[in-house]
């Protein structure tokens, strides 16, 4: 009952705003009809879910100060209290699935038994459309709907049929018809401004819901976009970046140690060379046979320049010239391979070895050094896709939002034009008149 009364004080407000409008089914005359008793079949189609009518709120209706009570006024010059007394209304059936109150001249009555739950039920479904509208409304730039504020179906059109009965005293304006059919010219108006600022709402929502499913695809396709430049068609797994950087800073390690064995393993062969080599020097240097050999060798020098000397001058023959060079080259051979003896006996025969694995050495530290060069590199890059799969990552998910969001913004849109386009505008016809 409160929700009824509720309901009746939201249409006494919204049909006080209201503006008479003159019936298409009045006939237009210049004269005032001179009747005092008139009657007709009223006939109301409406849309349960938009309009939760029946006799009782439609009797309210038309003996109210904005409908009955301000056609009295305008048409019979009467005050609107005086309205209940001029006219009832019979209800003599409809298609809404329930039984209709008994004929009353009653203003209001109260419903009682299955009436009573029945008109509940319908208000508490206007109530839940209400509800569904208001929340959709706030929910602003965030829709998010759900199993509980999906709107109620549409119901089919029902209808009610009333019979209409004016009966004007003798001493108030002689113009029934005349009120008749412009009373009920103001309900229709009434049930139809109703009609339009409930589909108003809808068309608001409608344009919210376009809006909001606009700003979702642009905000997806933003975030799709920020995706593909930072993976760059890679795939940024987190948890196999991580093995990656693991493995690399294994290998990196490996690498720095491999390359400070073979440093050491270059600097003794190195040293160990100039040792071998100043060794052999001073051997060869306090040598006796290799210092008499070079004596030799001196002297030997000293007659070939004699000798050439003299074979310019034609005192000797030139193959005398030759023997003393043949004596020369073997005292030079002799040395020569006296120091080879010394050294070798010293260690000189390890020089070569030790230059052999010296170039080895050098060589595998040039590798070893591009390798640890690349591998740093690769590491540095590992890292930084980290950093970028924690961002992808987090990016991802808020994309995973967005696309929900815009499949959810749709379904409201498509929702709500679905509701606009169901939506069936009151319709109050005059059957015949008396």
């Amino acid at each position: 009952m409160e929700a009824r009364n509720r309901f009746v004080i939201l249409l006494a407000l919204v049909i006080f705003a209201a503006v008479p409008a003159k019936s298409a089914n009045q006939p237009a005359a210049a004269q005032v009809s001179s009747t005092h008793t008139a009657s007709c079949l009223v006939k109301i189609t409406f849309d349960p879910l938009v309009l939760s009518l029946d006799s009782i709120t439609i009797d309210y209706l038309l003996h109210s100060t904005s409908v009955g009570g301000r056609v009295a006024r305008e048409i019979l010059d009467i005050t609107p209290d005086q309205v209940s007394d001029i006219f009832i209304i019979e209800t003599l059936g409809g298609s809404s699935g329930r039984a209709l109150p008994e004929p009353s001249s009653m203003r209001r009555a109260t419903p009682t038994g299955r009436d009573e739950y029945e008109y509940e039920m319908m208000m508490e479904r206007e109530r839940v459309g209400r509800e569904y509208t208001a929340s959709t409304a706030r929910s602003g730039s965030s829709r998010r709907t759900s199993a509980t504020t999906i709107p109620p179906s549409p119901a089919a059109e029902q209808t009610i049929l009333l019979k209409l009965q004016v009966n004007l005293p003798k001493n108030v304006k002689p113009a029934a018809e005349e009120f008749m059919y412009a009373l009920v010219d103001r309900l229709r108006s009434t049930l139809v401004k109703v009609f339009e600022d409930y589909k108003l709402r809808f068309e608001s929502q409608l344009k919210l819901a376009d809006q909001e499913a606009t700003r979702a695809e642009t905000d997806l396709s933003e975030k799709q976009k920020t995706l593909r430049e930072i993976s760059r068609s890679r795939v940024l797994d987190h948890d196999q970046i991580l093995a990656d950087i693991y493995r690399l800073r294994q290998e990196v390690q490996a690498a720095r140690m491999s390359q400070a064995s073979n440093q050491i393993i270059i600097d003794a062969t190195t040293k160990r060379i100039s040792e071998i080599k100043i060794k052999i020097t001073e051997e060869l240097e306090n040598d006796s046979i290799s210092i008499e050999i070079q004596k030799i060798i001196d002297l030997i020098g000293k007659l070939l320049v004699e000798a050439e000397r003299q074979a310019d001058a034609g005192t000797i023959t030139t193959s005398q010239v030759d023997e003393i060079k043949e004596r020369l080259a073997r005292a030079r051979i002799e040395k020569a391979k006296r120091r080879e003896s010394l050294s070798n006996s010293i260690g000189g025969n390890l020089i070569e070895s030790l230059n052999k694995e010296l170039a080895d050495r050098s060589i595998q530290e040039t590798e070893d050094s591009a390798s640890l060069t690349s591998r740093e590199k690769q590491l540095i890059e590992a890292e930084s896709l980290l950093a970028k799969a924690d961002d992808y990552e987090l990016l991802s998910l808020k994309s995973d939002i967005a696309k929900q969001s815009l499949q959810e913004s749709i379904l409201w849109r498509d929702r709500t034009s679905r509701q606009i386009r169901l939506l069936q505008s009151p319709m109050v016809s005059i059957l015949g008149g008396e």
